[in-house]
């Protein structure tokens, strides 16, 4: 079907499998026929449809170890409604694959809506508009001398998200890409023991006392986020280094040397006294090697807009964190200034904007990602992303006056590019342009306390009397409904407080019970990151104050954790020295998990022991004020087996009947082993400010015995 007019008004409509999409799949779940394995018939055909959003690229930051997709939306219709609708959600879901078999990665989303097409000040379509999701991603590191280098798959998907655990589903509108990443190396010593036992021929007496003591594990991350780790100073690669490691057992170089010398000249270039000396001094250390320092120096002046080694292939925004992506390609797998091991190079970023479409870029800030050589590249090279959080508070408007603006991307290796010339084009690299949409919103005019965000979630999306998010809550940081069934979820753990900054003022918050007379004053420190993702510790000042610390410094603009106990109704109270009056925020607190029971009731007796074929039965209790699911498996046995579902008759997402729910299993093939059946259940709970949740379980075991 084709997009028809309404004789209304005029305005494109979107055909009827997207105007009635989630309509369609809830009669028919294989409407589209995009699931293999169904028993329903497919009605009409459409599967990785691109015609109205598609999947441009995905990356890793190794760094800020998160995950990165971006995608266009194409068409200013079919997106459920203008800018102060609910429009409609884009979904990407991750999977990983490190040589094993893919592992699920996190899933991201982000608001669409119906955006009308324009043109920007220089005559070009303000369509398509770019996005960018992203997700923590934070697998277990290895010691440099082993690089992980997996497969990443990321599954756009419009208006249904991509089922876990099930990497090769197809989505309907939307589509798959892959492209390999890069993990962080790991600097712990454990790591380093490993390369000792494995090169170096060390005695048993002296190996043995020094794996005694162990390999360092890596702490675990405070909450909200990950501490920085200390500096540590890898090997940096000189010239002669670099000259050698790349003519290493050739007749040519493997690298040319107008990029292996590249920073070595530019450090000569831009030095206060540019003296002949040092061109003699580099002259002198490439004479062996046959290199002509003039002709040298004349091949890199000549190099512009290189993009053999890496290039720039999307830049978007991430319309839940306020933050410019830029993603780009490792082509080749050497050329970048030493191995992991080393020091290796820097991949500078420049992110330029023209929020109000004027023609005129400002330079927002320019960021660094760190780049390597690789013995064995994977086919198609190694997909990074940088970010560069944003402050919008001066070009932010309502939902009725959509705000597209441009954005603009500039990769330089090893040399920053230009903070002053938006049309410089780098040695190596390239620059993307983009029309992104600025998220609508009340402009903050004057200082006054506010509270933006408790737990994650966004205040206008937590009842204020009863302390639980709302039907249509969503956390801030991905996107993601805080329960996909829009059923109202309290707070637990470390509760992690965020507002806008006015600096040079002090701010403190407090909390209480409701229904107590005393406050309590959150003193805990904090930990803040700036927009290049340093991070710092932030402690208050006399009586619970702390300094406000502006967008550059805080972009997150985390104000307090309250580290809550109990399952009472709690009020946030934001006060500014010298201000009048106060924010104020109740949450409903649950910090207990749910209650869960399993017993077996046939057979009786307390051996619990069966042949193949008999069915065991037996009843389950999973109750919790904010239950969001249970289940009831068989797990044990031999290696291979479970968990494997038992069958019940009750809902699995509300409480479970009183004397609990029967559940019963067929033993049917099970080996001669020992089992146990478990009863598994989570809450809603919103557990240190993400999505989480309190899981319980218990068991019961019985036994299988072949006559």
């Amino acid at each position: 079907m084709s997009e028809q007019q309404s004789p209304k008004s005029g305005a494109i409509e979107a055909e009827k499998t997207r105007s009635a999409f989630r309509t369609l799949i809830a009669i028919n779940p294989n409407y589209f026929g995009n699931l293999e394995a169904s028993p329903f018939d497919a009605v009409e055909t459409v599967i990785s449809n691109t015609s109205y959003e598609e999947l441009t690229t995905l990356g890793y930051n190794p760094a800020r170890k998160r995950l990165y997709a971006t995608f266009d939306v194409k068409r200013s219709f079919g997106y459920g409604g203008d800018l102060c609708a609910e429009g409609s959600t884009e979904y990407v879901r991750f999977y990983a694959d490190f040589g094993d078999g893919w592992q699920d990665a996190g899933v991201a989303a982000s608001e669409v809506h119906d955006i009308p097409e324009g043109d920007d000040c220089e005559g070009g379509s303000t369509h398509p508009l770019s996005y960018a999701v992203e997700t923590d991603y934070s697998p277990s590191r290895k010691w440099c001398t082993n690089p992980q280098l997996p497969l990443v798959r990321a599954i756009l998907s419009w208006n249904l998200e991509p089922p876990a655990g099930d990497p090769d589903w197809k989505p309907i509108y939307g589509n798959v890409l892959e492209c390999h990443i890069q993990i962080d190396k790991s600097w712990w010593l454990g790591g380093l023991f490993e390369v000792l036992k494995a090169e170096l021929e060390i005695p048993p007496d002296i190996l043995e006392s020094i794996t005694a003591i162990g390999p360092k594990p890596e702490p675990l991350p405070p909450i909200p986020g990950p501490e920085p780790e200390p500096p540590v100073d890898p090997v940096r690669l000189e010239l002669a280094d670099l000259a050698d490691t790349y003519r290493k057992g050739r007749e040519e170089f493997s690298v040319e040397p107008k990029r292996f010398a590249f920073a070595q000249y530019q450090a000569i270039k831009s030095s206060s006294d540019g003296s002949p000396d040092a061109v003699l001094s580099l002259a002198e250390a490439l004479k062996q090697y046959e290199i002509d320092v003039g002709e040298l120096i004349e091949s890199i002046e000549d190099t512009t807009g290189n993009i053999d080694y890496e290039e720039l292939e999307d830049v978007g925004f991430d319309w839940n964190q306020k933050k410019l992506t830029a993603t780009y390609r490792v082509k080749l797998e050497t050329g970048f200034s030493g191995s992991l091991c080393t020091e290796g190079s820097i991949e500078y970023v420049a992110f330029w904007a023209d929020w109000e479409d004027t023609c005129e870029w400002t330079h927002l800030g320019t960021v660094e990602v760190k780049a390597y050589d690789f013995e064995d590249l994977p086919d198609g090279g190694l997909c990074y992303t940088a970010e560069l959080p944003v402050d919008l508070s001066d070009v932010i408007q309502n939902c009725e006056e959509p705000n597209i603006g441009r954005v603009r991307a500039v990769v330089s290796w090893n040399t920053p590019p230009s903070a002053t010339d938006p049309d410089a084009v780098p040695y190596w690299g390239n620059r993307l342009d983009a029309h992104v949409l600025i998220p609508p919103g009340t402009p903050i005019m004057g200082v006054y306390p506010t509270i933006t965000e408790v737990g994650g979630i966004g205040v206008p999306y937590i009842g204020n009397i009863s302390g639980v998010t709302t039907a249509t809550a969503k956390f801030v940081k991905n996107g993601m409904p805080a329960d996909s069934l829009g059923r109202h979820c309290p707070f637990g753990g470390r509760i992690v407080i965020q507002g806008p900054p006015f600096e040079g003022h002090k701010y403190r918050v407090r909390v209480r019970e409701v229904g107590t007379p005393g406050w309590t004053t959150l003193t805990t420190k904090i930990l803040i990151s700036d927009t290049s993702g340093s991070g710092s510790w932030h402690y208050p000042g006399p009586g619970g104050w702390f300094d406000y610390k502006g967008h550059g410094e805080n972009f997150e603009g985390i104000l307090a954790y309250f580290d809550s106990s109990g399952d009472d109704l709690w009020e946030i109270r934001l006060e500014i020295q010298g201000v009048p009056g106060f924010a104020t925020q109740r949450v409903q607190l649950d910090n207990t998990g749910p209650d869960v029971d399993v017993w077996i009731t046939q057979p009786t007796g307390d051996c619990g022991l069966l042949t193949p074929g008999d069915v065991i039965e037996g009843r389950a209790v999973a109750t919790d004020p904010y239950l969001r699911s249970w289940n009831v498996v068989i797990d044990g046995g031999p290696s291979g087996f479970g968990p494997e579902p038992a069958t019940t008759a009750a809902s699995k997402t509300s409480n479970t009947p009183v004397g609990g729910a029967q559940w019963h299993f067929d033993t049917s093939g099970l080996a001669q082993c020992g089992y146990v059946v478990r009863v598994n259940a989570v809450d809603r709970a919103i557990v240190h400010s993400s999505f989480n949740g309190h899981h319980r379980s218990d068991d019961v075991g019985f036994c299988v015995l072949e006559e």
